[in-house]
């Protein structure tokens, strides 16, 4: 789907939530330098608030539609495309959630239960999450929970990364293997987290474009063997899209990626995938791939 123009996103923010939303759009902030934010604002009934948010790329505007949506706000729009996209995220985490409940065997379930879920959820703590919900000893309903209360901690951990990069606590490239271990989880992958797995991806292309060095991370993404298939075509058609457009600024990377990306590899991986890219990203691939041919005419 593409966006000729910037979309506006209005979120209904509950008078509880006021200081978690400005955190949260703080982070977005930083990894979209172009994003746009009006003042917040009252609703009608002088309690709670609402908020306009502009974002200009397809890519940015569902990513950052669907972290506000899996941490509970709600989204408020008469736009078509953007009830598109608010379908297709409740719909793709509504059917993993039902499949796997469907596929609960109660049988085999002992009645242990675990007191701190919460916890572990607003910690970001997605990996003992992962964990419980793949231990046959805890009863149906916890593995149930644990499992529904994976995408809010993987986005908690998401967006408490950008907050330690954007206040220098780790580098930009530590901030990107963080979000790497995200997108390479094996437990997230047995549980079939494919969506929050590159969620973390495309937020770690984001942060490869903070200073000239670490774009070459995207290369190093393009070429990971254990990581979805889309990861790998995101990241080299991210690589193109910034690379590309100045030659000259980039002309170190661009070099690396002649030597490193693995040409008829990224040939043959793309073809089987075209529907699951959108044309800008098709297209950014096709020119990378033309690009690095030309090195070698």
């Amino acid at each position: 789907m593409l966006f000729s123009k910037k979309e506006k996103i209005k979120v209904l923010i509950n008078e509880n939530d006021r200081s978690r939303f400005e955190y949260m759009l703080e982070q977005f902030q930083y990894i979209i330098s172009s994003i746009e934010a009006d003042p917040i604002e009252f609703m009608p009934d002088k309690k709670n608030f609402f908020c306009l948010i502009t974002v200009g790329k397809s890519n940015q505007l569902e990513m950052v539609i669907e972290i506000l949506k899996l941490n509970g706000f709600e989204i408020s729009t008469n736009d078509k495309k953007i009830q598109q996209i608010l379908e297709k995220i409740n719909q793709k985490y509504l059917e993993e959630l039902a499949e796997f409940a469907k596929n609960v065997e109660i049988k085999k379930r002992a009645n242990k239960t675990h007191p701190s879920l919460d916890k572990l959820i607003i910690e970001g703590n997605y990996q003992e999450l992962a964990r419980i919900a793949k231990d046959v000893t805890y009863s149906p309903e916890t593995i149930q929970k644990a499992r529904a209360g994976l995408s809010r901690a993987v986005t908690n951990t998401i967006i408490k990364t950008i907050e330690n990069v954007s206040k220098y606590r780790i580098s930009v490239d530590k901030g990107i293997e963080k979000l790497l271990d995200i997108a390479t989880d094996n437990d997230l992958k047995f549980l079939k987290q494919h969506e929050l797995m590159l969620q973390a991806a495309n937020v770690a292309f984001e942060l490869c474009l903070k200073n000239n060095e670490s774009i070459t991370n995207l290369i190093r993404i393009s070429n990971l063997k254990n990581v979805d298939i889309i990861i790998n075509l995101k990241a080299a058609a991210k690589f193109s899209e910034i690379a590309l457009a100045d030659e000259e600024k980039y002309q170190n990377q661009i070099k690396q990626a002649t030597k490193e990306l693995n040409i008829r590899w990224l040939t043959n991986l793309v073809e089987p995938f075209r529907d699951k890219l959108s044309d800008e990203e098709n297209q950014n691939i096709d020119k990378l791939i033309e690009h690095i041919k030309s090195y070698f005419n």
